[in-house]
């Protein structure tokens, strides 16, 4: 009913303007100007509105039946609530000390606009200028959450603090956010004009800001950051409801923290399986331990340049482009761009821009090639593009779907859709060799391993080296890759439970769907129906699959 799209036109409005970090991700040029307002009062206001929403979503979903209605506000008060759950520890834990703080997103997404008009430039010289203001902000949010007692590791804090000094030791005209690419209906002369505004907003504004960032955290932040051995939020006051918000916002399922921690543990178990089957072929060596400290430490299984990636990772999304059509009903109009980059963890996807001026970007950080083995770049690529997170966001945002449910995410349809589709790759032939297969349970091994050492951390008070020997027990991960993991997950947890529920999710609805069809069943059609709907809960998922299904049996 028209009740219910003005109120989700009402949420995405609320949505837009209150999430400014997101904003920049998404590349989105009408709001370029503003950040988000982190600070006590800003965040609180939000939360508020936040829980009203949600309570409004589901007293209209008590009294809505149609299909379509109930799935919108299904997405709006998950969304809502999911929000709720994350913000605090967003701005207290991750955005300190994750793999994409604050200096990572000024690195990349910061000077990602496409700039167009000339009052696009000067926005971005506006967003330069008002950064002291949200720094100024978010600082005091941090104080009062430390006063509460929470606070990010010593060592996540130290992370942030080199990747400041890294930052800062950097010429203004070598600055990241100098890289931003002028608008281009801008004259040669405006060109000029322009970026002489940009350097001086960063040598006047944001400098000092991130400067004044870096003695806060230095000085009041470090000396009661928590260390290894308190890791995780279990150990900061309310913790214990805290992780089982976040494990919900990341799962968007009712599972409990010991379901997931088992979960994890039955999904390795079935790997070693499979590892069985495969090593032989691929490298000769069948004992699963033995296999992955031989995928671990073999260093002709590294790449040596950048290069290299570059060239295997166009190549692999080639023949996922190429093979695609025959998997998927629709295809995105936009193409996915695939672009290296220096710094922010070491691959991540960017759906194309609002105003289609940006298509779907999957980035790969080449700074260190070392860093990618040969064996995992396939896989990722599948996860990250195609098959993977471009069709995913980019189907949604094309699609007459209003944007809450086109664009705003639910981590584990999301991410359960891209570990999905490395699988689906494989049925799709895309692997270029045995040992790339490997590189399938490699990250299949992570996904379930996850699972495991992010409850053990966040909810058993497992300590950091605790949950980097069970990663190097259970992965081929080499040791620094395996710590930068274990950091991540202390910096935000329960997002890493997401991928591998999202994807056993997904893969039970598609093995029941085909039990029920039988020779009605098609692949194409089951995509379209897990992809035409945009970002779902994995309730709301499950119910449009039983609908199609039922569809189809009655047709």
């Amino acid at each position: 009913m028209a009740e219910v799209v003005a109120f989700a036109d009402e949420y995405w409005d609320f949505y837009r303007t209150s999430s400014q970090l997101w904003n920049i991700d998404r590349g989105d040029v009408e709001q370029i100007e503003h950040w988000e307002d982190l600070s006590p009062a800003g965040v609180a206001t939000r939360l508020d509105r936040l829980a009203a929403f949600a309570d409004r979503a589901a007293a209209l979903a008590a009294i809505d039946s149609n299909e379509r209605d109930c799935g919108l506000l299904a997405a709006i008060e998950f969304s809502a609530r999911a929000t709720t759950a994350l913000l605090p520890y967003e701005r207290d834990l991750f955005l300190v000390a994750g793999p994409f703080n604050f200096v990572a997103f000024v690195d990349v997404l910061v000077p990602g606009y496409s700039l167009v008009s000339r009052e696009h430039g000067q926005g971005y010289i506006d967003k330069l200028q008002s950064m002291p203001a949200f720094v100024d902000g978010w600082m005091a949010g941090l104080r009062d959450s430390a006063a509460l007692g929470r606070v990010a590791t010593a060592r996540g804090i130290s992370s942030m603090i080199t990747a400041l000094d890294r930052l800062l030791s950097r010429d203004v005209k070598d600055d990241p956010l100098s890289t931003q690419e002028p608008p281009t209906e801008a004259s040669d002369t405006e060109v000029t004009v322009w970026r002489a505004a940009v350097g001086d907003a960063i040598r006047e504004s944001c400098r000092p800001a991130l400067e004044t960032l870096r003695c806060m955290l230095h000085d009041d932040l470090l000396p009661i950051g928590r260390s290894d051995d308190k890791a995780g939020v279990c150990h900061l006051p309310g913790g214990e409801v805290g992780y089982a918000g976040l494990l919900w916002a990341s799962t968007s399922t009712d599972l409990s923290p010991e379901a997931v921690h088992q979960i994890g543990l039955q999904q390795l178990a079935l790997l070693d399986d499979q590892y069985r089957q495969l090593g032989e072929a691929a490298v000769g060596i069948a004992d699963p331990s033995e296999l992955r400290e031989r995928l671990r430490m073999d260093p002709s299984l590294r790449y040596a340049t950048s290069d290299e990636i570059v060239t295997d990772a166009m190549a692999s999304l080639a023949r996922g482009e190429a093979e695609v059509a025959n998997w998927f009903v629709r295809l995105p109009r936009s193409r996915c761009n695939a672009v290296a980059v220096a710094s922010g963890p070491i691959a991540f996807y960017t759906g194309p821009s609002p105003d289609g001026n940006r298509g779907g970007t999957f980035f790969y950080n080449t700074a260190d090639p070392s860093a990618w083995t040969r064996y995992q770049l396939e896989v990722t690529t599948f996860h990250e593009a195609v098959p993977g997170h471009h069709l995913q966001l980019a189907l949604a945002q094309e699609a007459d779907l209003h944007p809450v449910v086109g664009e705003l995410e639910v981590t584990s349809y999301s991410e359960g859709w891209g570990l999905y589709a490395e699988r689906l790759a494989d049925e799709m032939g895309l692997y270029s060799s045995p040992l790339q297969r490997i590189g399938m349970l490699t990250l299949d091994s992570l996904r379930a391993a996850r699972l495991v050492v992010d409850t053990g951390i966040h909810a058993m008070g497992w300590t950091r080296q605790q949950a980097i020997d069970f990663m190097l027990a259970h992965t081929a991960s080499a040791t620094d890759n395996a710590e930068g993991e274990i950091d991540r997950y202390i910096a935000q947890p329960g997002q890493a439970t997401s991928y591998m529920i999202g994807r056993l999710e997904i893969q039970r609805m598609r093995e029941h769907a085909t039990k029920r069809l039988g020779s009605l069943f098609s692949i194409k059609d089951f995509h379209g129906v897990v992809l035409g709907n945009g970002m779902t809960p994995l309730q709301q998922l499950n119910r449009n699959v039983d609908s199609w299904v039922e569809e189809q049996l009655s047709a």
